[in-house]
């Protein structure tokens, strides 16, 4: 069903390039993923992500769709306490006016920063940031895909935490920003997965999927800490339980913290995971608060 699968380790970092994006893409079949540099700039930045995605969607002449996972959370946590923001006036209600809104709070950073939130009136105090570090409606909330991942390998940090070296937030702000644009730019080219529907439509140019790169790899029995992915065996024993074939002896990852590899890893876990019917099942409270690809569902 795909031309393509693309992992993006993504950032949310302030400024107009981040070191930290890397991305990967996997052909279909079992090679390896080649790593995707930016044209005539040293490091992605979060526009040009923008900009190579809607160029790999009109390159694809109208063949099969892409697969594309980027790391970041597509929503908050709704079903622990039936909302966003629990006793806020007028939130949103559904991930698409969680997009609009941030985007709304937002739309005067440049480079698809999402950090204003955290400024926000009304929304600030639900983030733990460095603007608000008392701040006194944030809690350690989580999704059911978070549970989901903890108890089958690993889980992120809560969504509501922008602070610290385990910071989810902001990167989750920025990349809501990311799909704001993209639906815009795409229209019904785009289907955000689990939020719509996927079927092979003609005209269909995109899917896109939440990821969690260290899931991926504490799946596969390989704890990633302290940079042990830039060691090629280790890479190659994780892609392996992906059916993939590995990386050169040369191999060193781009990125403060190995952040090439865990582009490469999700690039051959999409293409693994995207075979596999229990892949696209996801519960129904992943309409609200989306779900990881590739953690198995749970009912609770």
């Amino acid at each position: 069903m795909f031309s393509g699968f693309v992992g993006i380790d993504w950032s949310g970092a302030r400024g107009p390039r981040q070191p930290g994006i890397q991305v990967a893409r996997a052909r279909p079949g079992r090679a390896a993923p080649l790593t995707i540099l930016p044209t005539g700039a040293r490091h992605w930045g979060r526009d040009t992500v923008h900009d190579w995605l809607l160029s790999e969607t009109e390159g694809n002449g109208g063949g099969a769709p892409i697969l594309v996972g980027i790391d970041f959370a597509f929503a908050h946590p709704f079903i622990d306490e039936g909302a966003y923001y629990p006793g806020l006036a007028d939130a949103p209600r559904d991930p698409a006016a969680l997009w609009a809104r941030v985007e709304a709070e937002s739309m005067n950073d440049p480079h698809l920063y999402g950090g204003a939130m955290f400024a926000a009136p009304c929304f600030a105090d639900y983030y733990l940031s460095p603007r608000n570090h008392g701040a006194p409606l944030y809690r350690s909330r989580r999704r059911l895909t978070e549970l989901a991942a903890r108890d089958s390998a690993r889980a992120p940090s809560p969504t509501f935490k922008a602070i610290g070296a385990d910071n989810v937030a902001t990167g989750s702000m920025a990349g809501m920003r990311l799909i704001h644009a993209l639906r815009a730019a795409l229209g019904p080219r785009l289907a955000v997965w689990p939020f719509d529907e996927v079927t092979p439509a003609d005209g269909l140019a995109m899917v896109l999927v939440e990821i969690f790169p260290s899931y991926y790899f504490h799946r596969a029995g390989f704890n990633p800490a302290r940079n042990a992915a830039a060691d090629p065996a280790f890479m190659n024993g994780a892609l392996a339980a992906y059916d993939s074939r590995g990386v050169g002896q040369d191999f060193v990852p781009r990125g403060a913290d190995a952040d090439e590899a865990d582009a490469i890893i999700s690039a051959a876990a999409l293409r693994w995971f995207a075979g596999k019917d229990g892949a696209w099942a996801a519960p129904p409270a992943a309409g609200l608060e989306g779900w990881i690809f590739g953690v198995p569902g749970r009912d609770d």
